[in-house]
């Protein structure tokens, strides 16, 4: 598991501080563990506390009152969320679920505030990170509203793959996950990841994908 203290240092918005403000900020910070498949905030919760991701990774998504959902993001170690919440009275915007066993850091909202107030490049950062938020929700919106199914797909292969040797590997999805994230039906993503394969574009094992070759641009 990632150390409190290094981990809140790599954090954006902490990056530059003091080691005794990175200290005290850790000192009052409480490490909680959750198991997979957990729900750790609510959209329309009332919650105001800042997480940091120690260890495990999260599924950011949103729902309808019908029970449908899409993924927006995916969080991993290092990287932290429920920064809008302790800047005043808004519910969560989104729900979070940890996609393996996760360990995070909680900062209240009075910490969280007391940074932003004592230390004016904290308050300039989380400016930054909420323009990077709205520029990545806006890019996920304009997708949806304008590619079809397939470049979605597309998309998320090829934002959740890494070079391995000469070619690209996703990190572990499911046709769900990749479904989840599209806002399509599983069986939409089936026949598209099929043909893909059929046509020597991809190869599956297990819950990874590797790209072959450079995927077509229609289907």
């Amino acid at each position: 598991m990632a150390n409190l203290n290094e981990t809140l240092e790599d954090i954006t918005l902490f990056r530059g501080m003091d080691e005794d403000d990175i200290e005290s900020v850790a000192a009052q910070t409480v490490i909680r563990q959750f198991p997979k498949n957990t729900v750790i905030v609510s959209q329309g919760d009332e919650t105001d506390s800042f997480y940091v991701i120690l260890q495990g990774k999260v599924d950011v998504f949103l729902h309808n009152d019908k029970g449908k959902e899409i993924i927006i993001n995916t969080l991993g170690e290092g990287e932290a969320f429920g920064e809008l919440a302790p800047l005043g009275s808004i519910p969560r915007q989104a729900s979070i679920i940890t996609t393996e066993d996760s360990t995070f850091g909680i900062i209240s909202r009075q910490v969280f505030m007391d940074t932003l107030l004592t230390r004016p490049t904290v308050s300039m950062r989380i400016i930054d990170l909420l323009i990077n938020r709205i520029q990545d929700l806006t890019e996920e919106v304009s997708s949806l509203a304008l590619e079809d199914v397939y470049n979605r797909v597309v998309r998320v292969l090829y934002k959740h793959a890494e070079e391995v040797g000469e070619k690209l590997v996703t990190e572990k999805l499911t046709q769900q996950d990749i479904a989840s994230r599209v806002g399509a039906t599983r069986e939409m993503v089936h026949r598209i990841l099929k043909e893909l394969k059929t046509g020597g574009y991809i190869s599956i094992e297990g819950k990874h994908i590797t790209i072959e070759k450079k995927l077509p641009p229609g289907w």
